[in-house]
């Protein structure tokens, strides 16, 4: 019966079981390797081993050690063999493995494919994030992360609401894509951490197998780049267009705004508005300072507007919007032969003859472009580009930099010998977080305007976003709150007043980072952070420095300069930022 058992046992087995002896004569065979090896159990005392396998195997046979893991093909079969010597023979037990490379080889193929489209995506310049039905992310690449400012490792395979807690899911695209299973587009406005303005593109789509719905895919692009190339090509693609429009605008000389556009309550603002009105009295040049969205063009505008120059053309330049050579003969003109294709046009500092230039981000102008600039101021004079002669031009430059100009100095962005002839006359305007009683009445004038022009009527807004309002730090100022203001009422759907939900999920993101910041502030153990952020410790920790100086100096600037280790002009820029002159 034992022998029985055994024999069933011998020929059940899934594996293929030989036994051999030492000349490679197939003693016994079980079922399966019958089958593999296309034997007869008749015939088998004739079969060498050696017509199966390799015969180099051979040398396995001169050994009574157990071998492992030998691989080799029969036909088109994929087979693993063990050798286990026992008595005066070998039991050679081998496996089919032809399922499972050609498995593992799809598996691999499978893998690297995966890797080949996730490498494409990752090169995109569009961030793409798709997720399945349970709204787990399934891929997010690298320009997504840039533009949400994480990294892609930190949300993989998450649930989406997991991954961005204070999104809400009914404005999002995605979610609301995965929801009502139908493509959706969206452009909107953010600002970084460091206020600058991102223009984003979204386009959502249901993912699809056959004509069964398995998730969502968002491809979001940045346009910000693109919009200011676009406005910039309307502006400047014909001077002569552009010529014709400053004659035509003769009342306003192409501008919009005067002093009595700025809305303000706040007392510093006050100081900074009488300050630039006493400025537009003379034709010094004059540098203004404030970070991105704080209004400096607005002051430009109204500076020239107040001025002796107020009817003659007022001119402005982004200095970031071009390349340097382009914004060379964009300023200075070009003459016939310059270069290919060149003819004789005027430049924008001719333009301005007898009015106002304004270069915005002078900071982004390149540096040799600076020097051609700097000398321009001193002499009065330019040549256009391959041009011999040179013109006399009355022009009064107003230029504007969004960092302290004395950091733009260190690091090489601004020239030193450009900055002092600039600021004959400095204007610092404050971001919006330190003027904070200024919001209600700019989201007052913001209401007005844009529920006028979107023909939307909204009457306020409600408390709870005031209060979110009122603690954000406004990275992008002024701007930021426009952009957000108008997005808001965009969303309204018969309310007249705009809420929490209206707000776009990104900006609820960030102001949920700025409240948690806040308070985190009043947690006894962070004390010493209560007094604001890093930043603004440091600001409060400097003008107390200055003041004690001062004191110490009895009020001599050139002195107190010289004990804090910085220039006299630093030292003058510092106390006007501070408002302690």
């Amino acid at each position: 019966m034992e022998q029985v058992d055994l024999e069933n046992v011998w020929n059940v087995c899934f594996d293929s079981m030989l036994i051999i002896n030492h000349e490679g004569q197939i003693k016994k065979a079980n079922r399966s390797a019958l089958r593999l090896f296309e034997l007869s159990s008749k015939t088998l005392g004739e079969t060498s081993v050696f017509e199966l396998i390799p015969l180099e195997y051979q040398k396995f046979l001169m050994t009574t050690d157990e071998m492992t893991g030998i691989s080799f093909s029969f036909g088109t079969k994929e087979l693993l063999m063990n050798i286990v010597p026992f008595n005066d023979r070998f039991l050679l037990i081998i496996k089919d493995i032809t399922q499972q490379q050609l498995l593992k080889y799809k598996l691999q193929q499978a893998t690297e494919q995966k890797f080949l489209y996730h490498s494409i995506l990752d090169m995109l310049e569009e961030g793409v994030c798709a997720i399945n039905m349970e709204g787990k992310i399934l891929f997010y690449n690298k320009k997504m992360g840039e533009i949400d400012l994480r990294e892609p490792d930190s949300v993989k395979q998450k649930l989406f609401r997991e991954a961005f807690p204070d999104i809400d899911e009914h404005s999002t695209i995605l979610l609301k894509t995965l929801r009502l299973s139908k493509s959706l587009n969206y452009r909107e406005t953010h600002f970084t951490n460091s206020g600058k303005a991102i223009t984003t593109l979204s386009k959502s789509k249901t993912l699809n197998i056959g004509s069964k719905q398995v998730g969502a895919v968002e491809i979001l692009k940045d346009i910000t780049e693109q919009k200011q190339l676009e406005e910039t090509i309307r502006n400047f693609k014909n001077d002569p267009v552009r010529e014709n429009t400053y004659k035509s605008k003769n009342k306003n000389n192409n501008t919009r705004f005067q002093f009595k556009d700025i809305v303000f309550t706040s007392r510093v603002m006050r100081q900074t508005v009488d300050q630039a009105r006493r400025a537009a009295r003379t034709s010094s040049s004059t540098l203004i300072i404030g970070d991105t969205g704080t209004g400096k063009e607005l002051f430009a505008q109204s500076i020239h507007n107040d001025s002796p120059r107020k009817n003659f053309p007022f001119i402005a330049q982004n200095c970031a919007a071009l390349p340097e050579h382009l914004l060379e003969g964009l300023l200075f003109g070009t003459s016939v032969g310059s270069f290919t294709g060149a003819i004789d046009r005027e430049g924008l500092i001719e333009q301005a003859h007898s009015g106002t230039l304004l270069l915005d981000e002078i900071n982004s102008m390149g540096i040799n472009l600076q020097a051609k600039l700097l000398r321009f101021l001193q002499e009065k004079t330019i040549q256009r580009l391959g041009a011999k002669k040179s013109i006399d031009v009355d022009v009064r430059v107003i230029a504007t930099i969004n960092e302290d100009p004395y950091v733009a100095i260190e690091n090489g962005r601004l020239r030193e010998d450009l900055f002092y002839r600039l600021s004959v006359v400095n204007i610092i305007i404050q971001p919006l977080k330190k003027r904070k009683e200024d919001i209600p009445v700019l989201i007052d004038h913001f209401l007005q305007k844009h529920s006028e022009r979107l023909q939307i009527r909204v009457d306020k807004v409600e408390s709870e976003v005031m209060d979110i309002f009122l603690n954000y730090e406004w990275p992008g100022n002024i701007r930021e709150l426009e952009h957000t203001i108008e997005g808001c009422i965009n969303m309204l759907d018969g309310e007249n007043a705009i809420a929490y939900h209206h707000l776009s999920a990104t900006f609820q993101a960030r102001a949920n980072e700025y409240a948690q910041i806040t308070v985190d502030r009043d947690i006894p153990k962070l004390s010493l952070l209560s007094g604001g952020s890093l930043e603004e410790q440091k600001e409060k920790l400097e003008r107390t420095l200055i003041q004690l100086a001062l004191e110490e100096e009895n009020g001599n600037v050139t002195r107190a300069g010289k004990l804090l280790g910085i220039s006299r002009q630093n030292l003058n820029y510092k106390l006007k930022k501070y408002d302690l002159t």
